[in-house]
């Protein structure tokens, strides 16, 4: 079996080979340099959706300025990071700053923009509060078919305690709103689920108060 001149092949093809090596270069080169680009661009992210959120946690009733910077950087956020996991998370504080200054429309476009890119609720995401704060402003505008959507939403959370308070809430409105057999039905669901509340006592007492 002849040997195969691998000094030869080499010398004959150096271009080529010095071709393709420049080239895996360039596209090993590109790769480290997009992501190193996207690392820096979710980290500016992240900074300016910190002074946003550190703002709006700043509000104590009586500075309106710290509600319009944060809802300033949080719009900042939004035209420069547009995509990133920091816009999508600043809609959730943009939908609160405009709750705070009794925005409800807007607020209400905002926070069901960040539902959109996190529909289901879990301890590891806003989407509970989101869903929340949508059935408070649907309550205040007597939307309540609406509010009751919001609130069956977030009783799909993996959390039974904060099932239970959803479906509670959920339960209350349908009384508030004359639907007793609606309320009670989620009563008799709830006492289904021994993990959900132990004073099965109320549950039932909350059963003949709308029957």
């Amino acid at each position: 079996m002849d040997k195969v001149d691998l000094e030869g092949f080499f010398i004959k093809n150096k271009l080529v080979l010095a071709g393709l090596f420049i080239v895996i270069i360039l596209i090993t080169g590109s790769i480290f340099g997009i992501r190193f680009y996207y690392y820096k661009l979710n980290q500016n992210a992240g900074k300016m959706l910190w002074k946003g959120v550190r703002l709006y946690m700043s509000y104590n009733g009586k500075n309106p300025e710290a509600v319009a910077g944060s809802i300033s950087y949080l719009k900042k956020v939004k035209s420069k990071y547009g995509g990133t996991k920091s816009s999508k998370i600043s809609n959730f504080y943009l939908g609160l700053d405009y709750m705070r200054i009794g925005k409800f429309k807007k607020a209400s476009v905002y926070l069901t923009a960040y539902t959109k890119a996190y529909p289901k609720p879990d301890s590891n995401n806003l989407t509970y509060l989101a869903y929340s704060n949508l059935a408070t402003i649907s309550i205040l505008r007597k939307d309540y078919k609406s509010a009751v959507g919001y609130l069956s939403k977030m009783s799909k959370i993996n959390n039974v305690k904060l099932q239970e308070y959803a479906m509670l809430e959920e339960a209350a409105l349908y009384t508030q709103i004359k639907k007793p057999e609606k309320a009670v039905a989620i009563y008799k669901t709830m006492l289904t689920d021994d993990a959900m509340t132990k004073d099965r006592g109320y549950i039932e007492n909350l059963i003949q108060l709308n029957s």
